[in-house]
C-alpha cells in the first residue's frame, strides 16, 4: 500500500495545471509567462511552470492589493444639473 501520509509537492507543473491552481484560463497563463510573471522551462515539447513562481506571483498580487491605491479624479463626481 502506498504511504499517503507524506505527499510530495511538485516542483513544476504543466500550464493547464497552473491555470487550475490559479483559477485562470490558459491564455492568461501564457500572457503571464510572456510578461515574465511566471518562470518556466521546456522539456522537449512540454512547458513546465515552476510552482515557486506561482506562489511568488500570488504573494506579489496580495501585496499589491494590500497597498492603498491612489485616488483618481479628485474628491468625487460633481452633482448633475437638473
Amino acid at each position: 500500500m502506498p504511504d499517503t501520509a507524506h505527499t510530495i509537492a511538485p516542483i513544476s507543473v504543466a500550464p493547464k495545471v497552473a491555470a487550475t491552481m490559479l483559477g485562470y484560463g490558459l491564455t492568461f497563463i501564457y500572457e503571464l509567462l510572456k510578461r515574465g510573471e511566471l518562470e518556466s522551462y521546456t522539456d522537449g515539447a512540454s512547458r513546465r511552470i515552476m510552482t515557486s513562481s506561482i506562489h511568488s506571483y500570488v504573494q506579489r498580487r496580495l501585496e499589491a492589493n494590500a497597498k492603498p491605491s491612489p485616488r483618481r479624479g479628485g474628491p468625487g463626481r460633481k452633482p448633475r444639473k437638473t
